[in-house]
C-alpha cells in the first residue's frame, strides 16, 4: 500500500438537484428551460451538463458541476437557477424551493 495524497481541491464532478416550485397551470418547455439555464451559466460556475424534468406546480433540475467541495456547487447551482428565474418573463411566478 502506497501513501498517496489526498487531493483536496481538485474539482471533480458533482451532481447537484434543485426544484423549482410555481403555478400548476403553466406549462415550461424542457427544451426551452435547459437552453435557458445554460445561458445563465458563468464560466466560474463550470457547469457540464443540465437534466431538467417538468411536472405540474414543479420542476426538477439535475446540474452537474465541476468543483472541489460540494459546497461550492450547490452555491453555483443555485446562482445558476437564481439568474435563470430572474431574467425570465416565463418564470416569473416560479421560484427555487428550499
Amino acid at each position: 500500500m502506497t501513501d498517496k495524497p489526498i487531493l483536496r481541491d481538485k474539482p471533480i464532478l458533482r451532481l447537484t438537484l434543485a426544484r423549482l416550485v410555481g403555478p400548476s397551470a403553466v406549462v415550461v418547455a424542457p427544451q426551452w428551460l435547459t437552453g435557458h439555464l445554460w445561458r445563465q451559466a458563468l464560466a466560474d460556475d463550470r457547469l457540464e451538463h443540465v437534466r431538467v424534468r417538468v411536472a405540474p406546480g414543479r420542476i426538477g433540475v439535475a446540474l452537474f458541476l465541476l468543483a472541489a467541495e460540494e459546497t461550492a456547487a450547490r452555491r453555483s447551482a443555485r446562482s445558476i437557477c437564481a439568474r435563470a428565474l430572474d431574467t425570465s418573463d416565463e418564470l416569473r411566478d416560479w421560484r427555487l424551493a428550499e
